[in-house]
């Protein structure tokens, strides 16, 4: 490909998914939309680093640069290629509120093995660097449905696995609440979580919720009333709700929460409580692959939110693919894309669906950040 006497410069920050196991899910193979597979004019390289799965992430050490053909070598706005540099990037630090459900009817196996799930995710290697907190529910009184004795955290968050001994000295050697004020504790552990999201707005925030029975003690609040604080902490600073329902609970009940909660569907263990465990490793798979900062241009470079695109390279060999820009989240439709957290004062890029689910199924994939060419668009 001959190089265009106007050439446009672009540097571009590579980040390089390590260990992700299995947290990739989505963009297709082949071109959709405006999606263009880049061109190598020459190698572009990469460094990758080591991390935890909170968020450390690849060493960009600006390496030799590269050519991506935006438009196939006809011209028009991105001048055909650009050039590349790398920097260091990171993957979004993952912070979890955990909200357990300790009434009555979740004693003995069911209680013991909610523990020993809890305790093998927070001593778990692939857990290292993930932010941790707890809180049970009911209180010790009796269908207590105050949000603001749940709002206080019995562990407080902190990184794994530094408070996995606070997590784990906490949970009580059998559950003897009364009442299941499921409105109540969610409200006041969505009123944490968001608090939190927004004094860390380059984390990643969500609510684990797990319960085994129907909503008690918070009357005459309905589970559509549950449903909708879930769906306005999404819809504040884009805290999710992922549900467990233990055996006991009614799981379409909980799928209504879960899917106000932006998680779809809750995870069902109603049959084998050693499931847990397994789901627990899903949920922390699923929150971590699909966001990512957005690393400062390299060489002083200004950002323009306009002139920002994505390449995902399966396997980490071969042609990237340009993955288009969309608006939000449901601008995503069922196509391959990303889009910012927020468009007036983007901090994070977010993966759609469609390519959140392929990449996170392709552990040795490849992803960057290019500046300084117009985003292609959905």
């Amino acid at each position: 490909m001959s190089r265009p006497a106007n050439i446009q410069r672009l540097a571009f920050v590579s980040i390089t998914l390590v260990s992700l196991a299995a947290a990739w899910g989505g963009c297709a193979t082949s071109s959709t939309g405006n999606t263009t597979e880049g061109t190598n004019s020459t190698s572009s390289s990469s460094s990758s680093g080591e991390g935890g799965a909170g968020g450390a992430g690849g060493d960009g050490a600006g390496g030799a640069g590269g050519l991506i053909d935006f438009d196939g070598g006809t011209g028009g706005d991105d001048s055909g290629a650009c050039v590349s540099t790398s920097a260091e990037a990171r993957r979004i630090p993952l912070d979890i509120i955990f909200l357990i459900d300790q009434s009555g009817s979740m004693s003995g196996a069911k209680w013991n093995g909610t523990k020993a799930a809890l305790s093998t995710f927070f001593n778990d290697p692939a857990s290292l660097g993930i932010g941790a907190g707890l809180v049970y529910f009911p209180t010790s009184e009796p269908y207590d449905c105050n949000p603001t004795h749940y709002a206080l955290l019995d562990v407080p968050i902190d990184a794994l696995p530094t408070n996995a001994f606070a997590l784990t000295n906490s949970m009580p050697a059998d559950a003897t609440g009364v009442g299941t004020p499921t409105y109540g504790a969610l409200t006041g552990a969505l009123s944490a979580a968001t608090a939190y999201q927004d004094t860390h707005p380059t984390h990643k925030v969500v609510v684990v919720l797990a319960t085994d029975g129907e909503p008690l003690g918070c009357e005459p609040k309905t589970v559509q009333d549950i449903a909708n604080q879930a769906e306005n902490a999404r819809g504040y600073n884009g805290v999710r709700t992922y549900v467990i329902g233990v055996n006991g609970s009614q799981i379409m009940t909980l799928n209504k929460i879960a899917a106000a909660g932006g998680t779809g569907a809750a995870y069902d263990i109603t049959q084998d409580i050693s499931q847990f465990a397994a789901k627990m490793a899903e949920i922390r798979q699923e929150a971590l692959g699909c966001d990512f900062e957005i690393p400062p241009p390299p060489n002083g470079m200004e950002l323009v939110p306009g002139e920002v695109n994505f390449t995902y390279m399966p396997k980490g060999v071969g042609t990237p693919k340009i993955l288009p820009r969309a608006d939000d989240l449901a601008d995503c439709k069922d196509l391959p894309g990303w889009y910012y957290d927020s468009n007036a004062g983007p901090t994070k890029i977010l993966l759609c669906p469609a390519s959140c689910t392929t990449v996170q199924a392709d552990s040795t994939a490849k992803v960057n950040v290019l500046f300084g060419c117009n985003s292609v668009l959905n």
